[in-house]
């Protein structure tokens, strides 16, 4: 049969070992089967049962990344990648869920055009993003063996000097010289030592390349822009230029803020409004880095922290720090979106 001018919608629920796919067509469900993770076997599926017609996949976001969406548009089949908490679904969808149910599920709304998909970075900016994501995960690591090292030290009752602050090499020296009575608690200790001092040294080693990233082409420009806005750092800059990538893909000041998760939620009806904490959607890395920030800034912008002063009046602290996030967001979006450069102490 020939389908040409006819639309075949694919829903895909995709894992490590296998997809369930669904198709779609002419508003009936036509068929939903298992296949290997190879999008050379779907085209070839497609190509042999609806030849001629027009492929339109979709998948959810996740660990499988942006490779299968990639592969597919290369084959000449239009895919994109949607947010699974943007896929429209009635109560009982919610009730029963199932690798069929989700892949029908993504195939009814990909036909019914209510898909809406998230941005696609390209293949060297989302490199640059698994650095900076790497270098986060190891400061996370290193973290953790320190707490570990302080853990040990109270469980023998050992109370840390007070002149010791930090871990600086002193304090390294001294975990080091302590005169533990078993054997085993000091190889114990000594490998957590080690440990901590191997992930330093790769924090170090990325914070290097972080250093050289920013200074490429893609991020110079705007790099040097954003770290002249008082509380951003080289560790804060580039991970707003790795995750956003493109400023202009958000229009407004609006978009970019729920993006990232500052706005309130809100429940008002008629007369009534209410508006809640910040919502739970975001981006919580960036939304973190922001908030550290938005401390910084406060301790170093006037008109930071007059803003603060004034918002304390009548919130709380954490509230009026979020308020600070914002106003720094919104700096952050018109110095890059039009490469101008800050002026501390500006409102």
């Amino acid at each position: 049969m020939d389908f040409s001018g006819h639309n075949i919608y694919v829903g895909m629920d995709v894992h490590k070992k296998n997809w369930n796919i669904t198709i779609y067509v002419d508003d009936v469900f036509y068929k939903t089967f298992h296949q290997a993770p190879n999008a050379g076997q779907l085209e070839l599926y497609l190509k042999e049962n609806f030849s001629g017609a027009s492929y339109r996949c979709a998948y959810e976001a996740g660990f499988c990344g942006f490779w299968i969406q990639r592969e597919l548009s290369r084959r000449g089949i239009s895919c994109i990648v949607v947010n699974p908490a943007d896929i429209p679904s009635k109560d009982k969808d919610k009730k029963r869920k199932t690798d069929k149910l989700d892949s029908k599920r993504i195939a009814y709304n990909l036909g019914a055009r209510q898909l809406e998909p998230i941005y696609i970075p390209s293949k060297i900016i989302e490199a640059d993003r698994r650095l900076v994501r790497f270098r986060k995960a190891i400061q996370r690591d290193l973290n953790r063996s320190r707490a570990r090292i302080q853990s040990e030290l109270h469980l023998l009752g050992i109370d840390i000097p007070p002149r010791y602050s930090g871990w600086s090499k002193v304090f390294i020296n001294w975990l080091k010289a302590l005169d533990l009575d078993e054997t085993n608690l000091r190889y114990t200790l000594d490998q957590e030592i080690l440990r901590a001092e191997q992930l330093r040294q790769q924090l170090l080693e990325l914070n290097r390349a972080l250093r050289t990233l920013i200074k490429e082409d893609r991020y110079a420009e705007i790099g040097a822009l954003l770290q002249k806005i008082t509380g951003l750092g080289l560790i804060t800059t580039i991970t707003l230029l790795t995750e956003l990538a493109d400023i202009h893909r958000f229009e407004t000041f609006d978009q970019l803020n729920s993006f990232v998760g500052f706005c309130p939620t809100e429940h008002s009806t008629g007369d009534d409004e209410h508006k809640g904490k910040i919502t739970p959607r975001g981006h919580s890395l960036l939304r973190s880095y922001l908030t550290e920030a938005a401390w910084m800034a406060i301790r170093n912008d006037p008109a930071m922290a007059a803003a603060y002063s004034s918002y304390t009046k009548r919130m709380t602290g954490k509230r009026a720090i979020t308020r600070i996030a914002r106003k720094l967001l919104n700096r952050i979006y018109t110095t890059w979106k039009q490469k101008r450069l800050y002026k501390t102490g500006m409102n």
